[in-house]
C-alpha cells in the first residue's frame, strides 16, 4: 500500500522528532488512543476555551497540537472509520448511529486496528465506549483483537446507574482462563460516575502491563461531554463563581472531570514506567453538539454549525499527539483524517510488516 504524504508525515514525526532517548524503530511504541464523545473546539483550554483542563493543557504544551484534524460528523461513522482506516461509506456505517436492537455494526470482515496490532504482538484492551453494533457477539470487542473491555456498548447511558433504557449496559468482558468468553455486567459499580471508573480501571491495566514484555494498544472512549448531562456537585461548584448558567456550569464540570480522570490516567502511566515509550493521541467523535439539551453549553467557535454537520464546527476536532521526549512541542496545520490513524500506528508497530492496512 502506498502511504500518502499525511501518514508518512504523523509516522515520520513520531519516529525522528525529539531526542534519542526511545528508539521507536528499535522499540515497538505503546499507544493509547483517547476519545471524547461530542467535544466541542473551543471547550478546552489548548484551543482557547473558557473551560478548565490543566491536565490536557500540560500534554499539548509537551506535544505537538494538530491544528487540521478531522473526523466524521457523528458517532458511529468516526469510531468505524478509526477502527478499519476506511471511510464510512465503504463500511455501511455512514448513515447516523447504531441504536438499540439495530441488527449491524462494523463488518466483521474488515481488519481493525487491534487485529492489526495482533499480528505484532500487541496486546489490546478496550476502555468506555463501543457503539459499534452489538446485535451478534461478532460484532462486540473481544471477537474484534481486544484482549478485555469495561464500559458499554451502546450510544449513551446515565453517567452514574449506567441504565440505557430498561437494562444496564456496564459490562466487563474479558476471556477466562480456559479462552471462555466472560460477559459480567456490572451492577455493582451503580452510583459511581464512569469517567472516574475508566481512570481507575486504566490505573489498575496499567499496574498489570508494566510486567509484560510485549507492547500495548489501549482504545479509551469517554462518556464525557456526551448526553445526559449529569456529574457530582462537586465538579460544579468549580465554576459557580464565574458561570452562571446552570446548564453551562454541567457542561464546564463534565469536561473538567474528563480532564481530571485523563490526568490520573497519565499520573499512573509515569509512576508504571510506561511514558518514556508510550504515544498518546487525543481527539473528539465530532464537535460539539451546540443544542443537544435545547440550549448552548458546547462552543465550536469560530467554526460553523456543530454535530451532525459536515461544516467545520462538526468535523473539525481538536486534537494533538503527545510522546515524552520524542516530540518538539509544537503545532501542525498538517491535514489529517480519522482513518490515518490505522496505517499510521501499522508503520509505528513495524516498519518491515507484510500486513496491508484497508484500502480507505
Amino acid at each position: 500500500m502506498k502511504l500518502s504524504l499525511h501518514i508518512v508525515f504523523l509516522t515520520l514525526l513520531l519516529l525522528l522528532a525529539g531526542n534519542e532517548a526511545v528508539d521507536y524503530s528499535a522499540k515497538q511504541p505503546n499507544i493509547i488512543y483517547i476519545l471524547s464523545d461530542d467535544l466541542g473546539h473551543a471547550d478546552v483550554g489548548f484551543t482557547n476555551g473558557n473551560i478548565q483542563t490543566p491536565n490536557l493543557n500540560r500534554l499539548v504544551s509537551e506535544g505537538v497540537q494538530l491544528d487540521q484534524h478531522y473526523v466524521q460528523q457523528v458517532c458511529t461513522p468516526t469510531r468505524g472509520a478509526l477502527m478499519s482506516g476506511r471511510y464510512p461509506i465503504h463500511t455501511g456505517l455512514q448513515h447516523e448511529l447504531i441504536f438499540p436492537g439495530e441488527p449491524w455494526g462494523l463488518p466483521t470482515d474488515e481488519t481493525i486496528i487491534p487485529q492489526i496490532l495482533r499480528q505484532y504482538n500487541y496486546s489490546n484492551h478496550a476502555v468506555g465506549k463501543w457503539h459499534l453494533g452489538m446485535h451478534k457477539w461478532s460484532f462486540t470487542p473481544l471477537h474484534r483483537g481486544f484482549d478485555d473491555f469495561f464500559g458499554y456498548y451502546l450510544g449513551g447511558e446515565d453517567y452514574l446507574t449506567h441504565i440505557h433504557g430498561n437494562g444496564l449496559d456496564l459490562r466487563s468482558d474479558y476471556f477466562d482462563e480456559e479462552g471462555n468468553l466472560v460477559d459480567q455486567l456490572r451492577p455493582d459499580l451503580d452510583g459511581r460516575y464512569s469517567a472516574e471508573l475508566y481512570s481507575e480501571h486504566m490505573q489498575n491495566l496499567f499496574g498489570k502491563l508494566k510486567t509484560q514484555e510485549n507492547p500495548f494498544f489501549v482504545y479509551l472512549a469517554f462518556q464525557n461531554v456526551h448526553a445526559p448531562h449529569k456529574i457530582p456537585q462537586h465538579y460544579i461548584d468549580r465554576y459557580s463563581y464565574y458561570i452562571s448558567d446552570p446548564k453551562q456550569q454541567i457542561f464546564a464540570a463534565m469536561v473538567s472531570a474528563m480532564d481530571e480522570a485523563i490526568g490520573n490516567i497519565t499520573r499512573s502511566l509515569e509512576e508504571n514506567g510506561l511514558d518514556e515509550n508510550t504515544i498518546i493521541v487525543f481527539s473528539s467523535d465530532n464537535e460539539g453538539d451546540v443544542n443537544c439539551v435545547r440550549h448552548v453549553t458546547s462552543s465550536n467557535y469560530p467554526y460553523r454549525g456543530g454535530k451532525r454537520a459536515l461544516y467545520e464546527g462538526g468535523i473539525k476536532s481538536p486534537s494533538f499527539i503527545w510522546a515524552k521526549n520524542r516530540l518538539s512541542p509544537g503545532r501542525s496545520s498538517a491535514l489529517i483524517h480519522v482513518t490515518d490513524w490505522l496505517p499510521t500506528f501499522w508503520s509505528l508497530a513495524s516498519l518491515q510488516g507484510t500486513l496491508q492496512p484497508n484500502q480507505p
